[in-house]
């Protein structure tokens, strides 16, 4: 999944902001079994697992954010069905934009529905985002035109 991301500056990761991601999404969301980083030492990407999916029973959410606020909320099921939010700075699209699924491909990003950028906000969006795109079988409520 190459995209600008690995292009322009976006600062390191910030262990402390993917924590606060982490506490938000475990007080929100029943259905997070399971969290834990990348790398203890080095953390780069949170993970979130969930016991529910869009086309399948488990799925995983891939969080990163920077020390300059810029963030990734990666969610897949393997290699078959991927999708993200990203915030960071993109050509031809806003800074806010969203790789579509099934592949998550650079060519296929949009304008995000997701225009908060506090880390709690932007949580608890793509988790009700995901969540409603679960309870009702259907991605287009993967972005909505009014967000929660």
């Amino acid at each position: 999944m190459t995209d600008d991301w690995t292009y322009v500056d976006t600062g390191a990761p910030d262990q402390d902001l993917m924590k606060r991601a982490r506490t938000v999404a475990e007080e929100y969301e029943p259905l997070i079994t399971d969290s834990e980083f990348d790398n203890a030492l080095n953390p780069e990407t949170l993970h979130l697992y969930v016991e529910d999916g869009i086309t399948t029973d488990e799925g995983r959410f891939d969080i990163t954010w920077t020390d300059k606020h810029y963030y990734r909320y990666h969610y897949t099921e393997g290699d078959d069905f991927n999708y993200r939010y990203d915030y960071h700075p993109r050509r031809n699209l806003p800074t806010n934009h969203f790789h579509e699924p099934p592949d998550a491909t650079h060519g296929n990003a949009v304008p995000s529905c997701i225009e908060v950028t506090a880390v709690r906000l932007v949580t608890l969006a793509v988790l009700q985002l995901w969540r409603d795109a679960v309870d009702a079988d259907d991605l287009t409520r993967l972005q909505q035109p009014n967000p929660p």
